[in-house]
């Protein structure tokens, strides 16, 4: 009898072990999936992007840029006379941007990512310069106007980490941000 009572408690403790275990796992399955938010332009994310980091986005706006190296990146503008650019990531679900998706409209499913460049940041970075390592991760891009004719060169990157420097003490911060969404999906607006 004692052994039949042992037995099944310990079946019991099994099965609700199990349950639990699944509860859990699904649990964080949902914890781990991005909060998705309503379609979004452009001037919307530009006035608060801190705001959505960690979320997932829709935005539409006009593809200006595609980087010619990899095609990796895009930038959009939005329908109104803006100046920042939104810089458009390839995540893991998209190979690359084509190079005539310039000058289209397009619609962008993502999750809005913060690059923080405080002066550990910096310090790393100039020391990848300084060993002359060409797959440095640690470049920043935003898509200015002739950024090509810049690639490579170590002497234009080194100004950057200055004038990253000088702007930390300028504005008397310990850290500054840089927004940008990491594309799942997109599509040209037709």
């Amino acid at each position: 009898m004692i052994k039949k009572l042992f037995l099944f408690a310990t079946a019991a403790i099994f099965i609700i072990a199990c349950n639990n275990t699944q509860t859990a796992s699904s649990e964080q399955t949902a914890a781990a999936e991005p909060e998705v938010i309503a379609v979004m332009t452009t001037a919307d994310f530009n006035t608060h992007p801190e705001d959505f980091v960690g979320k997932e986005i829709l935005i539409e706006g006009t593809a200006v840029h595609v980087c010619k190296h990899g095609g990796k990146r895009m930038f959009i503008i939005g329908d109104t006379t803006e100046v920042e650019r939104i810089q458009i990531k390839a995540g893991n679900e998209i190979d690359a941007f084509n190079v005539e998706l310039e000058g289209s409209d397009v619609s962008i499913v993502g999750v809005v990512d913060e690059l923080r460049i405080d002066e550990p940041y910096l310090t790393q970075w100039e020391n990848e310069l300084k060993a002359d390592n060409p797959e440095s991760e640690l470049k920043i891009h935003r898509g200015e106007e002739g950024h090509e004719h810049n690639e490579g060169d170590p002497n234009a990157e080194f100004e950057q980490i200055d004038a990253y420097r000088a702007q930390l003490a300028e504005q008397g911060v310990d850290h500054l941000s840089f927004y940008s969404i990491v594309a799942k999906e997109y599509k040209v607006k037709k």
